[in-house]
């Protein structure tokens, strides 16, 4: 049986984002908005790890991390973007047995998770096994061909971790960037790991082109030929009604 980590933040969309980052690890994810809520729920499902937002309306983490203590030692990781040495003494003196800051990475966020499970005497779940698709290796024969002629797709590199590099590149953490292109630091976290189902299909469109714009990173050879088509088309439409509101505003002038 899968060990189960019970997730407390009243951000609904990191809650969404940490259920897809330990569901895809192989563990039992539930989550609560509400400190109060979990609290009632703990003896019931007795999770294995509870991972706890610091920074919540109702009722602190520092709060419940308190509560939870006073009747249970389950291992509880504390989650919050107050990274200071007075906030983490604070979190594990209550009783918290890690502390990991916003934003956060996912091999970071699970190692994290397996070393406390393994320091309380509880098993980790075992990693999914990863399906290793190798890029085609070109012959040497292969590659003195002309690649027009051949026609062959160039391997493009991923994405997300093209971004990512570009924005260290600048020396900038996620919250810099955040606050320069005006996207939520957990949309562009979701978009440099890839994890584009996190964002609200209605907002993904507007962060990727507003992100990778910012980093000059080209988002065309991304594209599907339908995206790129309809990109033009909308260019299109465009320059015709620039060109059609000149003419009107030349008219009125000879007029």
């Amino acid at each position: 049986m899968n060990p189960t980590i019970m997730v407390i933040d009243d951000e609904p969309l990191i809650s969404q984002l940490l259920r897809y980052q330990l569901s895809d690890a192989g563990y039992t994810v539930e989550t609560y908005q509400s400190g109060r809520k979990a609290m009632l729920h703990i003896p019931q499902i007795q999770p294995d790890l509870v991972l706890l937002d610091v920074m919540m309306p109702e009722m602190s983490g520092y709060d419940l991390c308190r509560e939870i203590r006073a009747f249970s030692q389950v291992p509880v990781i504390m989650l919050t973007a107050k990274q200071s040495d007075d906030d983490m003494v604070a979190g594990l003196t209550l009783g918290a047995d890690d502390y990991i800051g916003k934003p956060f990475n996912a091999p970071q966020l699970i190692a994290r998770v397996e070393a406390v499970l393994r320091r309380s005497g509880r098993t980790p779940a075992l990693r999914p096994a990863r399906l290793q698709i190798d890029p085609p290796v070109c012959s040497q024969t292969s590659q003195q061909a002309p690649v027009a002629r051949l026609n062959l797709p160039v391997a493009l590199p991923r994405l997300g971790p093209r971004l990512s590099a570009a924005r260290r590149e600048r020396g900038l953490s996620l919250y810099d960037a955040s606050h320069a292109c005006g996207i939520r630091w957990e949309f562009l976290q979701a978009i440099e790991l890839e994890q584009f189902s996190y964002i609200p299909r209605t907002d993904l469109r507007v962060a990727l082109h507003s992100y990778s714009t910012w980093l000059n990173v080209d988002l065309r050879p991304y594209m599907r030929p339908r995206d790129v088509r309809h990109s033009l088309h909308t260019n299109l439409i465009l320059a015709v009604a620039l060109c059609l509101l000149i003419i009107l505003i030349l008219t009125i002038f000879i007029l």
